[in-house]
């Protein structure tokens, strides 16, 4: 069974100077040994990746852009990735579950990728605010130690 990895535990895995980038590699590492591991990165979160490792107002030392497409790469490109996008039925069930569980503008980009992971199929999702994910039965929240 893969495991979709949100940007709060794509950041720590691979920026090795982030907090938590013991837990995040561990947790990557665990289920990359296991038969038939595999990890799913979805478009959105590789942006997002992009922007906050870049920021100046979240990092001490932010990447250079370049250094940020340097870590992504890889992973996107890896054997073991399964690369997820958005359909066009993501719109609708993005609205839908926005609605079913009163969720406000702060709760889009979760909403987004909580859905589009369950049109890929895939349920299970490594991220550190599972509160946020809760409320959606078909995500199964794995938040590393």
């Amino acid at each position: 069974m893969s495991l979709a990895i949100d940007t709060n535990v794509l950041i720590p895995w691979l920026v090795s100077s982030a907090p938590g980038h013991l837990g995040a590699s561990t947790l990557v590492a665990s289920e990359l040994v296991r038969p038939g591991g595999r990890i799913v990165l979805v478009q959105q979160v590789c942006w997002e990746f992009l922007h906050v490792v870049t920021d100046p107002k979240r990092f001490t030392s932010p990447l250079t852009m370049e250094a940020a497409r340097i870590l992504l790469l890889p992973v996107w490109q890896a054997a073991e990735t399964s690369r997820v996008g958005p359909t066009p039925e993501v719109v609708p069930r993005v609205l839908e579950l926005m609605a079913k569980h009163q969720l406000g503008r702060k709760r889009i980009l979760d909403t987004a990728l909580a859905a589009t992971l369950e049109r890929a199929g895939v349920r299970r999702l490594a991220t550190l605010n599972g509160a946020d994910f809760r409320c959606f039965p078909f995500i199964e929240v794995v938040e590393p130690a």
